[in-house]
């Protein structure tokens, strides 16, 4: 049995510097699907360095084999198992919930963009999580958006389609170097 899927450390993470070069170029349905791809494999490999060392079951279990039918195969799972092994946060789930929602809107419709009713109600939802991450994030002396910031967020959400795609990028840039410390 050998892992198939693609390795977060080794073969997509661009280094802490890089991530959001790397990612800001992608057209809006591509961020969506491929940020949302990128915390799907993080997650798989930051699960398996915590689950016991018995690779053939681990790859079985994820999915990493590229088998659909695995018990945390999906990116749902994954967040779950990753909140119930202590990896990630409620919060941090809620929030990569709505990753996955926005994921799912943009490979499953085909005239969709962050401007979109749908698109816009997952996004309001993701903004105020996210401004709620953030006070705790700013106890931390982490560098996150300013309430002020949120507040021009906030206000351009409905109106520009860029607001969305900064939020989701900040959100996936955060993620991608909290997962790169948890790797470690």
């Amino acid at each position: 049995m050998a892992w198939k899927i693609e390795r977060w450390m080794t073969d997509v993470f661009p280094g802490e510097a890089n991530i959001y070069f790397e990612y800001r170029v992608l057209p809006p349905r591509e961020l969506a699907i491929v940020a949302a791809g990128v915390i799907d494999v993080a997650l798989a490999e930051l699960i398996a360095l915590r689950l016991a060392d018995y690779p053939k079951e681990v790859e079985e279990f994820l999915g990493l084999n590229a088998d659909g039918r695995a018990p945390a195969g999906s990116l749902g799972s994954r967040i779950q198992l990753a909140l119930l092994l202590g990896i990630i946060t409620p919060e941090d789930a809620s929030i990569l919930r709505f990753v996955k929602s926005l994921r799912n809107l943009f490979a499953h419709r085909v005239r969709i963009d962050f401007l979109s009713p749908v698109v816009l109600k997952v996004t309001t939802a993701l903004l105020a999580a996210w401004e709620h991450r953030a006070d705790g994030l700013r106890a931390s002396h982490s560098p996150i958006a300013t309430p002020d910031q949120f507040a021009d967020l906030r206000k351009h959400l409905p109106e520009l389609a860029e607001a969305g795609e900064g939020l989701l990028l900040s959100v996936f840039a955060v993620y991608q170097a909290y997962f790169h410390r948890l790797h470690k």
